[in-house]
């Protein structure tokens, strides 16, 4: 099925009517809420509307002029925050978002995890109360919290419950600073109704930007980096692993540096790219490397168990690669700084050799610099490189040699195998200038999609919450359109089923996007599991779809964009179709389009 349905063209901005032609001082506290937002550089805010925030509502309209910031409507809390999430992390900009009070904080609780979980720096703002009692109506006393903030306190980096306009101001501007301070991450803050709405008395002072600048990149120790360029260049087979500065484009060269420098083995770690994938240095998918490797440089890495391998599919196996005989493992990175004692996100405890703590990108160069110091006075070491680099080309090369072949297999099946999905949509991108919002994790093929560098996937969702996937593209999306990209997402059909509402976002504000649907009709992380059980407890495998599969009804997820304003395909079930449909797609897509297709994929 191919729909090209295009809906009327009725919208062209939200711009505010019936203003006056200058804009006057602020006049209540929450005028001024809206003021210091667009001191901050903030270009747009998520939301979904709510009572409790009515006050500011109207000040970004009728005193802001929907302008620097602009409202960015989303249907749903977990939308809004993950929109906010996919921005921030596109942009390396704070991502801001409202939601409405206890319900509302609870209905985004999720995304807000997945953004802890990602170090991504987003600024949660909740409308609430009135703290006042004898301010509220019957509702409010409903949706009314002694400290609301409670809530999310375990995973936000900062949290206030300010009780003034004042104190909200201050609120606003400490929260952007820990927000944007590395290691990032969430804040939120609470804004009272009654507040917002209270006219402005007496002074108020406007946070000065000496309160909110963002402190220079953390150097690491002279001690520990020299410490670290011996082990490396003494190293038979050094292994280093990029991690989570892979959103920032800026990481490409100092990593390409140091790999290069050191003749190192190079993988990128769960859930992210930093290094062209074509480096005939890149073992990316090889998941033999961290056996063999005798010094491991683990950079800006969630979990350094593990890359280390600490951590398998066997029960009885779990822990045994962590602590492996005669191996290194060097950890430049600012995890001992966003410690939590209330979710385990970070992984066990990493037997680590040598400690660098510091920004990754500053680390890196300074640690190029140490490497090189060390080179000038040891000759021999040249030649070890030189070798080492010979013997991981070829090893590359068969490896990418064996990748693309595995891609082949079944590649006329029906359903369509995932791997030639990705293939497919690569293909018909390649020549544009893309980024890579979201992407199924699992049953991405490795070695396909050619990256040239950091900044052109966005990674993992940090928290592992099923329903970021929409949401994070459009907000990427609205990056992509502001930057000139052609914004891809892949996800699958339940993250699409819980989040597709974020397609009308996309359509009503204009962003065109290409959202491609891996719909394998199935929870399909879940299905393998009761495979797994099953076959553990020698049990009929055949029953492991029952409470999984999404069909009869089947699900038509391409109508389900239709109806959210955006053109749509599918369900394609024919390979030979698909790249004529994805070709129709990008097209729609480069004429302003939200261009939406639904692939049917088999289960691997």
């Amino acid at each position: 099925m191919n729909d090209s349905h295009r809906p009327p063209v009725r919208y062209t901005s939200e711009t505010p009517v019936n203003l006056p032609a200058n804009r006057r001082e602020a006049e209540y506290y929450s005028d001024a809420f809206v003021e210091f937002l667009s001191q901050l550089q903030v270009d747009y805010v998520f939301l979904l509307p709510g009572s409790s925030f009515r006050g500011l509502h109207d000040s970004l309209v009728n005193f802001g002029r929907n302008h620097k910031p602009q409202l960015i409507m989303a249907p749903h809390e977990q939308v809004a925050i993950s929109m906010a999430h996919g921005y921030a992390k596109a942009t390396g900009k704070v991502g801001v978002c409202m939601v409405h009070n206890m319900v509302g904080l609870m209905n985004g609780s999720m995304a807000i995890y997945n953004a802890f979980g990602d170090h991504a720096p987003v600024m949660v703002i909740g409308g609430s109360g009135p703290f006042d009692p004898a301010d509220r109506r019957w509702i409010d006393w409903l949706h009314c919290a002694n400290q609301q903030s409670e809530i999310v306190k375990p995973y936000v980096k900062w949290a206030d419950d300010p009780p003034t306009g004042q104190s909200t101001l201050d609120a606003l501007a400490r929260g952007y600073k820990a927000a944007m301070t590395p290691p990032t991450g969430p804040v939120y803050v609470t804004v009272d109704c009654a507040v917002q709405e209270r006219l402005i008395e007496g002074n108020l002072r406007m946070p000065d930007a000496k309160t909110w600048q963002i402190a220079p990149p953390v150097a690491a120790n002279p001690d520990a980096l020299a410490k670290a360029a011996e082990v490396l260049l003494a190293a038979e087979f050094p292994l280093i692993v990029g991690g989570r500065f892979g959103i920032n484009p800026a990481s490409t060269a100092p990593l390409l540096e140091l790999v290069e420098l050191t003749g190192a083995a190079y993988q990128d770690d769960l859930g992210i790219v930093a290094f062209p994938t074509g480096h005939r240095q890149n073992l990316s998918g090889d998941r033999s490397v961290v056996k063999e490797a005798d010094l491991v440089l683990a950079i800006d890495c969630r979990d350094v168990s593990s890359l280390l391998d600490a951590y398998t599919g066997e029960k009885k196996e779990v822990g045994v690669g962590r602590d492996r005989a005669g191996r290194k493992v060097v950890d430049m990175s600012l995890n001992d700084m966003a410690w939590t004692s209330w979710s385990y996100l970070e992984g066990s405890q990493a037997p680590i050799d040598i400690q660098i703590s510091c920004d990754p990108l500053l680390g890196m160069r300074q640690l190029a610099d140490a490497v090189k110091q060390r080179l000038g006075s040891d000759a021999a070491a040249h030649a070890r490189i030189e070798k080492r680099k010979a013997m991981l080309a070829e090893r590359h090369d068969r490896l990418r040699a064996r990748q693309r072949e595995n891609v082949r297999k079944g590649w006329d099946d029906q359903p369509i195998t995932p791997a030639r999905l990705v293939s497919e949509v690569y293909d018909a991108v390649k020549d544009k200038n893309w980024l890579l919002a979201v992407r199924n994790q699992s049953s991405f093929p490795e070695g396909i999609w050619q990256f040239t560098g950091a900044g052109q996937y966005l990674g993992h969702n940090g928290g592992g919450g099923v329903g970021y996937g929409p949401g994070a593209a459009v907000g990427a999306a609205i990056a992509c359109r502001d930057s000139g990209k052609l914004c891809v997402g892949i996800f699958g059909d339940g993250d699409f089923v819980m989040s597709a509402t974020a397609i009308w976002t996309a359509a009503h504000y204009r962003t065109p996007m290409l959202a491609i649907i891996n719909n394998n009709t199935t929870w399909g992380n879940d299905e393998k599991h009761q495979i797994e059980v099953a076959g553990d407890r020698k049990r009929p495998a055949e029953n492991a779809w029952i409470g999984q599969r999404m069909v009869d009804p089947d699900i038509n997820h391409a109508m389900t964009a239709k109806s959210y304003g955006a053109w749509s395909a599918g369900p394609v079930t024919d390979p030979a179709e698909l790249a004529g449909v994805l070709r129709q797609a990008i097209a729609e897509v480069e004429k302003g389009a939200v261009a939406v297709v639904e692939v049917r994929t088999k289960l691997v």
